[in-house]
């Protein structure tokens, strides 16, 4: 069997699962839909990490991430799997997150920088999870500006721990693949944090699974030319 085939196949029943123990959660340990979403979310990140190292084409990225988006909105339509669809607030994220790993990945293929995919899919998982899950069980005051611009509900405190989660995995991230000295790492770290915290704040309807790793895909493209 063709290697690409093999993985492609692996990865189809690894989302499938993902959805299932979601539903599982919901339904028998009575998790509530914002874990379930919080599960899927990271583990769909985590699990995808290796795709630079295991898939030569970019059509089999695209294959999953379409195939993706359909199941999402078909058990949407069928009123199936409610886990990963009873939220409070329309949200398309779940389509936005599947966009990102196929233009993480795009990039990552052009350049053969496998960090251009790893990075942002990394902050994409780890980050925006923990700022879903402090703002939702202590954030109490809302971002400024942010419900008279777009009726935002994001939490100072969801943003405060994005940027506090973000500070390590980038600086660790940097730190292996550039090589930079300290100091540099360091201002690429916060720059890269800030102003990735700041997309996640300021965009609504689960548009952040797109702001955030586009735009650290241009900060780490622009660090190529340093």
């Amino acid at each position: 069997m063709n290697t690409n085939i093999k993985f492609y196949l692996i990865y189809t029943l690894a989302y499938g699962i993902i959805l299932l123990l979601g539903e599982g959660i919901y339904r028998l340990l009575k998790g509530g839909p914002a874990w379930s979403r919080s599960f899927a979310h990271l583990s769909a990140g985590v699990i995808t990490l290796p795709f630079p190292w295991l898939f030569a084409s970019h059509w089999w990225v695209l294959i999953l991430s379409l195939q993706s988006c359909l199941v999402h909105w078909l058990t949407s339509r069928l009123k199936i799997l409610p886990s990963h669809h009873r939220i409070a607030v329309k949200s398309v994220g779940s389509y936005l997150f599947f966009v990102s790993v196929y233009l993480c990945f795009l990039a990552s293929l052009s350049t053969g920088r496998k960090e251009l995919f790893v990075v942002p899919l990394l902050l994409l998982s780890f980050s925006d999870v923990a700022a879903a899950q402090v703002g939702r069980r202590v954030g109490k005051r809302t971002v400024p500006g942010g419900r008279s611009w777009h009726g935002n509900t994001k939490t100072l405190a969801g943003s405060t721990a994005f940027f506090m989660t973000a500070l390590p995995v980038l600086f660790f991230s940097f730190f292996h693949y550039l090589n930079w000295n300290l100091t540099a790492i360091v201002l690429m770290t916060l720059l890269t944090a800030s102003l990735s915290t700041t997309m996640e704040a300021y965009s609504p309807f689960g548009t952040d699974n797109f702001s955030v790793p586009f735009i650290v895909l241009i900060i780490m493209h622009l660090s190529l030319f340093l």
